[in-house]
């Protein structure tokens, strides 16, 4: 399992990479990696991010960087190379390759733990990163899922309103009376529909209750009884009744119901009023229409033979998978297309101070003043070189490219949404299309003469 925190950074980015950076803490930096910018030099390129989202008033808030710390429980992983590939693939799925980051794995401690340091300014948008507890969810959605992919078991919580990161621990440990008390009333509420029934489910679970100004329960136990209040807004007695009031609307048959709704309204009330013909005239009703649905499907794509049928099912299933694999070629080339530009614009903004030393009066007090973007001017230019870049492409050409790319790519997952819908319409087809051929009385009806003219 994987816990996650995150906090910003409001003081000095340096300092922070320098000690996650630490030798001693990551294997004389073996388990070191970076995306968008080099570990030396990081600190310079999140500021000079930073500086080009002020030039494009993109800049909100005071942040410079958020700093995610990501632990794993030693029973389940303490291999450091797999859990810095675990990382990795967090902070990527997470930052969708918008944002630089550095990324290290400490050994340090009894559990192996990953720190994630991000620049707080998007290098693609020049967007400010924002942490709310919306984004939070989605951390943690991608952290289950990656674990559930490396047989680690989730822990984060996804959607859990009223509870902050370490109240989620303490509720699934059950390490506290609050923590108990929480799940126990959450149980009693997800059954409950009335007041009075949801404070019996609690009786009836060893709880004590008192009723007052506020209410509280005493667990099992315990010696002093405990204010819903005290438990957040999510379990305050006004909630605890809005909770109930949505359990009693959920209860309620909707007036407007979708035919299918209808439909099964029908079949069921012709069950319980044991009316055998009525039953029996609705479902061949309802099969037909599923037939005639069907049949209408097969002949306009002239797949009236079943083996072409299913060979048309491979055929989609085959597309869906190759747009899959053509939208993951054309990210990679959008993200590698996206760092060259950075990577262009920030050797152009350094390469200007560097030439502009000519004009200095005192050139050794000017490079003293721009220590920075001497150093970052040599760091971009070898990662330049190792792009294979020997002339410097244009802005305009650049933006061209990446534009291409943006609308083919656009294109694309527009053309997976139609198959994937394609998909899903076959396998009701499919599943109908069995049924039908298993269904002797039905084919007849189906299939008239005048239809059999017609094929």
């Amino acid at each position: 399992m994987a816990y996650i925190k995150i906090f910003p950074i409001k003081v000095t980015v340096k300092k922070a990479i320098s000690y996650i950076t630490n030798p001693d803490k990551t294997d004389e930096q073996l388990l070191v990696s970076s995306f968008g910018c080099s570990p030396e030099t990081a600190d310079l390129e999140f500021a000079m991010t930073a500086e080009m989202g002020k030039n494009n008033v993109m800049d909100k808030g005071n942040n410079l960087a958020w700093h995610m710390v990501i632990s794993f429980h030693p029973n389940e992983l303490s291999d450091p190379n797999l859990a810095h590939e675990v990382g990795t693939k967090i902070a990527d799925s997470v930052l969708k390759g918008k944002y630089e980051y550095v990324l290290t794995t400490h050994t340090d401690k009894d559990h192996v733990h990953c720190h994630l340091i991000f620049n707080a300014t998007s290098f693609t948008d020049y967007h400010k990163y924002i942490s709310n507890k919306r984004t939070y969810h989605k951390i943690c959605r991608v952290s289950n899922r990656i674990c559930k992919d490396y047989n680690l078991s989730p822990s984060m919580p996804t959607s859990e309103t009223g509870r902050s990161y370490k109240e989620n621990l303490a509720y699934k440990a059950g390490r506290s009376w609050k923590a108990k008390m929480k799940y126990q009333i959450d149980r009693a509420i997800w059954t409950s529909i009335t007041y009075d029934e949801f404070l019996i489910k609690m009786k009836e679970a060893g709880y004590e209750i008192r009723q007052g100004k506020y209410l509280a329960f005493r667990a099992p136990g315990a010696i002093n009884f405990i204010n819903v209040k005290t438990l957040g807004t999510y379990y305050a007695d006004d909630h605890l009744l809005v909770r109930l009031e949505k359990n009693r609307c959920q209860a309620r048959t909707p007036l407007k119901k979708e035919q299918s709704v209808r439909l099964f309204a029908k079949m069921t009330a012709c069950i319980s009023e044991h009316d055998k013909a009525g039953y029996e005239h609705w479902v061949k009703l309802n099969n037909l229409k599923e037939a005639a649905r069907t049949y209408n499907y097969l002949s306009e794509h002239n797949l009236l033979n079943y083996e072409d049928f299913k060979n048309h099912i491979a055929d989609v299933t085959a597309a869906v998978q190759a747009t899959e694999t053509k939208i993951q070629n054309l990210q990679t080339k959008l993200d590698t297309q996206r760092l060259l530009q950075k990577r262009c614009d920030v050797y152009r903004h350094c390469r200007n101070i560097v030439l502009a030393e000519e004009k200095a009066l005192n050139k050794n007090a000017y490079r003293k003043k721009h220590q920075a973007e001497y150093q970052l001017h040599d760091a971009t230019l070898q990662e330049l070189s190792e792009f294979g870049i020997k002339k410097l492409p244009s802005q305009e050409k650049l933006q061209k490219q990446i534009q291409k790319l943006e609308n083919e790519l656009a294109s694309v997952q527009k053309e997976r949404i139609q198959l994937q819908a394609d998909q899903r319409t076959l396998r009701i087809v499919q599943s109908n299309f069995s049924s039908m051929l298993q269904d002797t009385d039905i084919l007849p009806e189906l299939f008239s003469d005048e239809t059999e003219q017609s094929i």
